[in-house]
């Protein structure tokens, strides 16, 4: 396999190819999407599935999607089973003392509190946690700043704790999990790694330790597990690693379809966060035009086989225009139609774009 047919391959599993895949594919597919930036993440949602938001906020409730801490420990939306699965892969860790805030006793005291009341109540509005709180614990009134997020990702971390998308500007909904027990953690791990090469592959152990933010001694034993299942895919010189063989055909066909696209995705797509090496996806260059300093992932156009531009929106009195900063040809068309399907997501008029070539 050459470069060009990894670039596109790995693109084709991980959905980026389709703009009509059904609902449930970009979220079982990578397990889960970041979603720091919730609305990012369902940009990404509707450009591979054509999704209009009501349909999205119905299938939330329908399949119980989640929000919640999971892969390097960033928050993802992602079925209610895949949160389970990744928790249980990471329950050995142990929470940083950062995290505590100083404060271990009291966030410890507090988890237990409303993991108590949420077994009792299934779900808890952030206003019902808060008044439980104040009313159990004289201190929680002087609590540190960001100390319910602590709770929050312990009882996350404990396999105790699921919370429901934002929905319209909402504050939190707790849920209490489906499954309140955690599967074995060497057995998640393994299923981790299949789940991660059927999506992400072909990939190293390295690419899912980087991924998945788990120790790499977590991972060898379930890694040497799974490794009879897998293929060897060698590109240049390095060994990578797939869930089942890739056929020359196949290959072919997918690495000549993305040759005739442009590709329009949000920002923190999932090329950009599923791999410890950047190299394969773009130079350095391009790179720090779509990774920032404080860690935002900026949105990426694709069109020629290579990473072209990326871009924003401005939005004003319903309408929505698109500013490209572009290093490379791309199909106007196509990229149009892209636009105009996070415009028609968003429920705004698309009102066109503007272009800078960078570089």
């Amino acid at each position: 396999m050459n470069q060009a047919e990894l670039f596109a391959y790995r693109l084709y599993q991980q959905g980026l190819l389709t703009t009509s895949a059904e609902l449930a594919a970009p979220f079982f597919n990578i397990v889960g999407i970041q979603a720091q930036n919730q609305r990012a993440a369902e940009l990404n949602v509707a450009l591979q599935t054509g999704i209009t938001r009501p349909e999205l906020l119905t299938f939330y409730e329908k399949q119980g999607i989640v929000r919640s801490w999971a892969q390097r420990w960033t928050i993802h939306l992602m079925t209610s089973a895949d949160l389970r699965l990744v928790v249980s892969a990471r329950q050995n860790e142990r929470l940083p003392k950062a995290y505590f805030l100083g404060a271990e006793e009291h966030v410890r005291a507090a988890a237990t509190a409303i993991d108590q009341l949420l077994q009792q109540t299934g779900r808890l509005t952030r206003a019902a946690y808060t008044a439980h709180l104040q009313t159990t614990f004289t201190w929680y009134a002087e609590r540190p700043h960001n100390f319910d997020y602590a709770v929050l990702q312990l009882l996350t971390a404990q396999g105790k704790l699921q919370m429901a998308p934002s929905v319209n500007g909402q504050d939190w909904l707790l849920l209490a999990p489906t499954a309140p027990t955690l599967l074995d953690q060497q057995v998640a791990t393994a299923e981790l790694i299949r789940r991660y090469l059927h999506g992400f592959g072909p990939a190293t152990m390295a690419d899912f330790v980087k991924w998945s933010g788990i120790k790499v001694s977590q991972v060898k034993p379930a890694w040497q597990t799974v490794l009879p299942e897998l293929t060897p895919v060698v590109v240049g010189q390095e060994q990578l690693w797939t869930i089942a063989p890739i056929s020359p055909g196949q290959l072919t066909a997918i690495t000549d379809q993305l040759a005739h696209l442009t590709v329009v995705a949000a920002g923190f797509s999932s090329p950009m966060t599923g791999y410890r090496d950047k190299s394969w996806l773009a130079p350095k260059p391009i790179r720090q035009q779509l990774w920032s300093k404080n860690g935002i992932l900026r949105a990426p156009i694709i069109a020629n086989s290579v990473v072209a531009g990326k871009w924003t929106t401005q939005i004003s009195q319903r309408q929505i225009a698109f500013a490209v900063d572009s290093w490379g040809p791309f199909d106007q068309n196509q990229l149009e139609e892209g636009f105009d399907r996070v415009a028609r997501f968003l429920g705004l008029d698309y009102a066109g774009f503007t272009e800078k070539s960078v570089f």
